[in-house]
């Protein structure tokens, strides 16, 4: 492999300079001998900032073409690790094409654990759907209005049958709207779900009267300190297919921006 010789003059630097028991570990394969599912791993021990081992794979494609991957393990709570490895990537995203494991690692030396951005931790994500629903002023209104304030994104899709006599009384049918919400703790969520359960002025019968909407609830969990939230306000978008419906919502879910033990 093109990139086997400049990691193993790295590693032999590695070591030279990570001396001490237990502080430089090499985890394998040989670069000759790894692949992209078992990339050449090796792992440092540090006192500073922390007490904290952080394990390093050197990708196939490393240094020339891919940076390396950084895990944090040790006395830390999962936001600091997870705050640190990010720094990390960030550090060595300033040095492609070079030989950095050294340099990215000094850059904890002077770190302030105070200075890390370790997110919010408590809030919580109700995502709940809708079959069909009349896109009418009284639905927007009591969606906005459950809210009461929160971040909220609903995502939709129109029905082509505006001459179907079902739909005569419907000014914009609607079909599948998926509604996402973050509240700021536990006890504001319930909240926000027993009004959405209860609020009985959804036009869901597309009669053009109001009607209890009838929800199904797809995901309900409190979120990573550090996920990116719902963007402040309230807002919505139309999908045309699954591919834009999952573009839409996997940020969302739960494998993304839940807490690890929780997802």
């Amino acid at each position: 492999m093109a990139n086997a010789p400049r990691q193993i003059e790295e590693l032999k630097q590695l070591r030279r300079e990570f001396k001490g028991e237990g502080v430089f570990e090499f985890l394998g394969p040989k670069p000759a001998d790894a692949t992209e599912a078992n990339p050449t791993r090796l792992r440092i021990g540090r006192e500073a900032p922390a007490p904290m081992r952080v394990s390093v794979a050197m990708p196939v494609g490393y240094p020339a073409e891919a940076p390396p991957a950084f895990k944090v393990e040790g006395s830390l709570g999962d936001a600091e690790a997870e705050a640190i490895e990010e720094l990390l990537a960030t550090q060595a995203s300033y040095m492609k094409g070079m030989e950095c494991i050294s340099t990215v690692l000094q850059s904890l030396d002077d770190l302030d654990l105070a200075s890390l951005d370790l997110g919010t931790p408590g809030r919580c994500r109700s995502i709940w759907k809708v079959d069909l629903v009349n896109n009418s002023p009284k639905f927007t209104k009591s969606l906005k209005s459950a809210a009461c304030g929160r971040p909220c994104v609903w995502f939709f899709r129109n029905i082509e049958c505006q001459n179907n006599a079902k739909f005569s009384f419907a000014v914009e049918p609607l079909r599948a709207v998926y509604v996402v919400c973050d509240s700021p703790d536990k006890k504001s969520a319930v909240e926000y779900m027993k009004t959405i359960r209860t609020d009985g002025d959804f036009d869901a019968d597309m009669l053009g009267k109001p009607a209890k909407v009838q929800v199904s609830v797809v995901e309900e969990f409190e979120m990573a300190p550090r996920a990116v939230a719902v963007e402040d306000g309230f807002s919505s978008a139309e999908y045309r297919t699954d591919e834009d419906f999952n573009s839409l919502m996997d940020p969302y879910l739960a494998a993304t921006a839940g807490c690890p033990a929780k997802k």
